[in-house]
């Protein structure tokens, strides 16, 4: 009996350490790292000075492809998780090849890291806990939600939702968000000097900062599409756009 649970806890850590593989790369002079992936991407933070590309199960190559190597459109895979990474200058580049929309690449960099994340699938991307500066994109369709970020934030959603909430803002370069189609929802902290600029084309816009309007449901209705101002006795540029979407501002 004892040796069969010992050859069930072997067989597990076996499955766990095939079904975890991972990539390591070192961060040395490296200014931007630049994420391309058509599946969801997960951008996190470690406290490693340091690359880390964590494959799931999903990556285990089938059968079928041993001693064969995965390609795809702009490279073939040198990390065995299914990226293909290159050093270009003072740039990172990690592109996903993989497609499965069951399949989320996770991604681990340091809290100053400054990053780019372009998504041209139909998955949204989700990145969290950053200093650095953040730039993403999601070309066709995918919500883009940033949590626990000073910025300076560049995002931009072709369709879908795109979600921010600052610990702390930035006020060294400005802030724009924007959607074609989708609701912007952003979370400042209350003490946030900022001039803003908010603009939504067929949607409303709403706040419970200091703004003269009516409430409504605790936040404030705003009743024109384009509203210029100033919190706290103003401060970096904060620009959100949506045209067919709401936009929320809300205190932390």
């Amino acid at each position: 009996m004892i040796n069969k649970f010992k050859w069930m806890v072997a067989s597990c850590l076996v499955f766990i350490a095939a079904s975890a593989q991972e990539y390591k790369q070192s961060l040395e002079s490296v200014a931007w790292v630049k994420i391309e992936s058509k599946g969801k991407v997960v951008v996190r933070t470690h406290d490693k000075q340091e690359l880390l590309i964590r494959g799931g199960s999903a990556t285990t190559m089938p059968e079928k492809a041993k001693g064969l190597q995965l390609v795809g459109e702009n490279g073939s895979d040198n990390t065995k998780v299914g990226f293909y990474v290159l050093k270009d200058g003072n740039n990172l580049i990690l592109r996903n090849l993989r497609r499965s929309e069951n399949e989320v690449a996770e991604i681990f960099l340091p809290s100053n890291q400054n990053i780019s994340v372009k998504g041209d699938g139909l998955n949204d991307i989700e990145i969290i806990g950053f200093s650095g500066e953040i730039e993403a994109t999601s070309e066709i369709v995918g919500n883009i939600r940033v949590k626990d970020v000073t910025g300076p934030v560049t995002l931009n959603s072709n369709t879908g939702t795109v979600e921010v909430v600052f610990n702390k803002v930035n006020q060294s370069a400005p802030i724009s968000i924007s959607t074609a189609t989708g609701e912007i929802d952003v979370t400042l902290p209350k003490d946030t000097a900022a001039d803003l600029s908010l603009h939504s084309t067929m949607g409303e816009i709403y706040s419970n900062f200091e703004l003269s309007v009516p409430d409504k449901n605790g936040l404030k209705a705003i009743s024109t599409q384009k509203i210029t101002g100033s919190i706290n006795n103003g401060g970096v540029k904060i620009q959100l756009n949506s045209a067919t979407g709401n936009i929320y501002l809300r205190k932390k």
